[in-house]
């Protein structure tokens, strides 16, 4: 898988924190040329800093993924720099909660914009590219994708319109550019992790507390095994496998445990 990766060019969107940072320093370990990306100028370029210093040939590109002209820029970019482009792994995104009657329309927007139309507005400007190296589009998705969590709703819907735009493109771009859909389990996330709120602020993530999480590492070395073996769907960690098999064969017992949740919630985010 190494040599597989040796000079290939990979774009992370989201790379200044968390797994896609992780996922830069595993495939530039490897070899690639690694595009890092991210909206916060200061994150990126100490992301930046802290990967050239353990050896990663790396590049970095400041844009937001939600505006179709900076997705155009980023590529572009990319283009002019290496002229090629091997791999785009769709890795940028926000967390966010809110009861459905507490959420505003411009809350949904915001959520929409990053995690759903952040990838669509990369992907579209990259295909070109990626058509050229018969690379791969790696979509990174949630197992929230599977189920409408309560007081994630918004969440939930983001995450579920990149499965049908994954398993779209599976067929209209067969034997052209891969694509890959990752379904990330439960992962230790870093402290500095924040999440959207219904009003529109943001506010530190909570530490995940009583499961058993995968680390950034771990996940980012999945990542690296989709992309070599070209697979098209894959659902991480042993809860997240869990969670598919009970869905699939007790949904009874998943609705159960959502309500749960819900009632959970008013303390979970007091």
């Amino acid at each position: 898988m190494k040599d597989f990766f040796k000079d290939k060019v990979v774009c992370i969107t989201g790379s200044s924190q968390g797994i896609g940072k992780a996922t830069a320093q595993l495939l530039g370990d490897y070899g690639a040329k690694i595009v890092i990306n991210g909206r916060n100028p200061e994150k990126l370029q100490a992301a930046y800093d802290e990967l050239v210093s353990k050896g990663v040939n790396c590049f970095q590109v400041v844009a937001d993924v939600s505006k179709p002209e900076d997705c155009e820029s980023l590529i572009s970019a990319i283009s002019k720099e290496f002229g090629r482009l091997d791999v785009l792994i769709n890795n940028a995104g926000i967390a966010s909660h809110g009861k459905i009657e507490e959420s505003t329309p411009e809350n949904w927007a915001s959520v929409v914009n990053i995690n759903t139309m952040g990838t669509i507005n990369t992907t579209y400007f990259a295909i070109p590219l990626l058509k050229q190296s018969k690379g791969s589009v790696i979509i990174i998705s949630s197992m929230a994708a599977k189920v409408g969590v309560p007081g994630h709703s918004g969440y939930s819907v983001s995450k579920m319109a990149l499965t049908a735009y994954a398993k779209a493109m599976q067929v209209e771009l067969e034997n052209q550019i891969h694509c890959g859909l990752i379904y990330v389990g439960f992962t230790a996330n870093e402290t500095e992790k924040t999440i959207l709120k219904p009003d529109g602020s943001y506010e530190k993530l909570k530490e995940r507390q009583g499961l058993k999480l995968a680390s950034r590492e771990d996940v980012a070395q999945k990542i690296a095994s989709v992309i070599y073996l070209r697979k098209k769907e894959v659902t991480l960690t042993f809860l997240g496998k869990l969670q598919h098999v009970i869905l699939k064969f007790a949904p009874g017992i998943v609705y159960k445990l959502l309500k749960k949740s819900f009632k959970d919630y008013d303390d979970m985010y007091a």
